[in-house]
């Protein structure tokens, strides 16, 4: 997966220095206060809490279109990190338990965040864009680490049902909608991932 901001360094010019500065700090602070569960910060609120005026939040980004490509891949750097690759080698049980483990320490981190992007989606072509580029990921895990079992099964929509599983949507509606803790909602998802894997 690839940020979406661009690659190149800011101008030394302080101008446009200042400028760059202001946009992370507005970006940073949006980002903050979707993550502390506030649904649509308004632009008021964004200015309070980085501190940029409310007028060169507006000089800086065009449209909310703007903030949101910004906003998309401010996170994505946030949460590098947490991208880990697994090795496709090694007992099923223990690739199970890494894939799970890396999924719900990710998604404990974006749960907030990533809900507001699903919301907003519809509206966003940055978002949509993201959102993507995160299935595809996961989607390339589940194909790259579970390549042999795959095979073994032999069922051609096992891959569907694995990233389905393993979906930041599945894993919210174990956490949210049926009240799980992470320990339970872990288990089950290595549950349903070994369920899916073995051979009938």
């Amino acid at each position: 997966m690839t940020a979406l901001l661009p690659s190149e360094d800011p101008p030394e010019d302080g101008r446009h220095a200042r400028r760059y500065r202001s946009r992370d700090l507005a970006v940073d602070a949006l980002l903050d206060l979707l993550g502390e569960g506030v649904l649509r910060p308004t632009a008021q609120q964004v200015a309070e809490r980085s501190g940029v005026s409310l007028r060169s939040i507006f000089r800086i980004f065009d449209d909310v279109e703007t903030l949101n490509a910004s906003a998309s891949a401010r996170q994505f750097a946030r949460i590098r990190h947490l991208f880990v690759d697994v090795v496709p080698s090694g007992s099923l049980g223990g690739r199970v338990a890494q894939v799970v483990g890396i999924n719900s320490r990710l998604y404990e981190q974006i749960a907030p965040i990533r809900r507001a992007a699903l919301r907003r989606a519809p509206e966003s072509e940055a978002l949509q864009e993201q959102l993507e580029r995160a299935r595809a990921w996961l989607r390339a895990e589940v194909e790259r680490v579970f390549a042999a079992e795959v095979l073994a099964v032999g069922d051609k929509h096992v891959v569907d049902a694995l990233e389905l599983a393993l979906s930041f949507e599945a894993w919210d509606r174990l956490r949210t909608a049926q009240g799980l803790s992470v320990a339970r909602a872990t288990a089950v998802v290595k549950a349903t991932i070994g369920a899916l894997l073995r051979p009938s």
